[in-house]
């Protein structure tokens, strides 16, 4: 060889030394960072709960009627769940003689919050209150005010769960120096629960009519003094309709269908808050209506008669009922094309009636969920987990229009305390 020749043959001798001794290391590694990798994607605050992530709030009610029935949720998507609930009295006094404390502060409530944070899933607690005379009392009483305030923030922060909402519904319009003394309650809540849980969210639920109708509700206020604000957009008709109706029709308002719907509901919202604030409550139920004939706004029967009454059936209740349903003689299904919600009719021949529901499914879901995305509102909320009993396919469908959730990392690590 001459010098040019030798000179090649050591570069390529070296080339090949440090090939091998590449592989060898990769070799001898490969176990190790079979172990490595897992624990670093783990300590990612991306992983695994990013991926296709909308960045949309999925905020679930959990009542605790139906506390035993969460086996199907999907906690890789849910981002809130919210505890149903527990009173207030009109001293501002939480009332923990009632099923909502004593399920929030049992074994198994423990065991599912649990569950919720190590998904990364906050969990809140619902404050509520549903009798006028109530509202009124602690509305107008600072002190109460006071008091409910320390006992929830107090509560909270026992239990290591995440933040409040507060849902108190009133009927009727008691004039606007009430709704701002019911503003100033919840923005001070928020602002206690901010000061000991810097992480911590305040939400307030309201009636889809609250720019309507405002009643206790000052949108406005409400938005700049809280964290965002839960869209009860539902119960347009309940069972005391003449006519059957969506409990929840998206559209029909413009057209003269319907009284009001919940397109038109949150563009009146939008005139006096952010949409990022928004979170557009959906319900997992129906009415289920005695009609002389199955169709939409079809006149129903009245309220009390020897043939029954209409009631409230869940999601779960309402696909259970087929045409082999015992005592059906007849079936029939239809699609309300301004509601944008499917119903079906039944003929009963032991009462001589027809009943008839509209309810929400994978199909009228998923437009909800694609007019969130288009308006940009925060997010979605159920009304109510546990409602889909045994069935996954509206988890699914919040998975395709939402995607897995990123994990709330503030959450993650907390232990929820057993001792309260």
């Amino acid at each position: 060889m001459n010098s040019f020749q030798h000179k090649l043959f050591a570069i390529l001798i070296t080339a090949l030394f440090f090939f091998f001794l590449a592989v060898d290391v990769t070799i001898i590694f490969r176990p190790v960072n079979r172990l490595i990798s897992p624990l670093v994607n783990a300590l990612n605050p991306l992983h695994p709960l990013s991926e296709g992530k909308e960045g949309k709030e999925v905020f679930g009610f959990a009542p605790y009627w139906t506390f035993r029935q969460l086996d199907n949720v999907n906690f890789d998507v849910l981002t809130t769940m919210a505890y149903f609930g527990i009173p207030v009295d009109a001293e501002g006094n939480l009332v923990l003689n009632d099923p909502g404390y004593e399920t929030f502060k049992s074994n198994y409530a423990t065991e599912i919050f649990q569950k919720a944070h190590n998904a990364g899933t906050r969990v809140v607690l619902t404050i509520t209150q549903m009798n006028n005379e109530t509202i009124e009392a602690f509305v107008a009483d600072e002190a109460a005010q006071e008091n409910a305030i320390t006992q929830t923030v107090d509560l909270v922060q026992k239990r290591g769960i995440d933040g409040i909402n507060v849902d108190f519904e009133y009927l009727g319009d008691p004039g606007p120096e009430f709704r701002q003394k019911f503003s100033r309650f919840v923005s001070q809540m928020t602002a206690r629960m901010h000061e000991v849980e810097p992480a911590s969210k305040v939400t307030v639920s309201v009636y889809a009519s609250a720019v309507k109708n405002p009643k206790i509700y000052d949108i406005n206020a409400l938005a700049n003094g809280s964290d965002g604000i839960f869209m009860m957009a539902y119960d347009f008709a309940t069972t005391s309709a003449d006519n059957a109706m969506p409990t929840s029709p998206l559209y029909g308002y413009k057209s003269g269908t319907y009284w009001y719907d919940v397109s038109t509901a949150v563009d009146d919202f939008l005139t006096q808050m952010p949409a990022d604030k928004l979170i557009l409550g959906v319900p997992w139920y129906g009415y289920n209506y005695l009609v002389y004939e199955p169709a939409v706004k079809a006149e129903t029967r009245p309220y009390y008669s020897w043939r029954g009454s209409p009631y409230a059936q869940t999601y779960s209740l309402a696909s259970a009922i087929k045409p082999e349903t015992e005592g059906v003689s007849t079936y029939k299904t239809g699609w309300d094309d301004e509601g944008k919600v499917g119903w079906k009719a039944y003929y009963l021949p032991d009462s001589g009636t027809w009943r008839m529901i509209f309810v929400e499914d994978e199909r009228s879901l998923g437009i909800k969920y694609d007019f969130v995305k288009q308006k940009q509102l925060a997010g979605v909320g159920i009304w109510a987990l546990g409602f889909d009993d045994g069935h996954s396919e509206m988890w699914t469908t919040l998975a395709e229009k939402f995607g897995i959730k990123l994990a709330d990392n503030n959450v993650l690590t907390k232990i929820i305390n057993e001792q309260i």
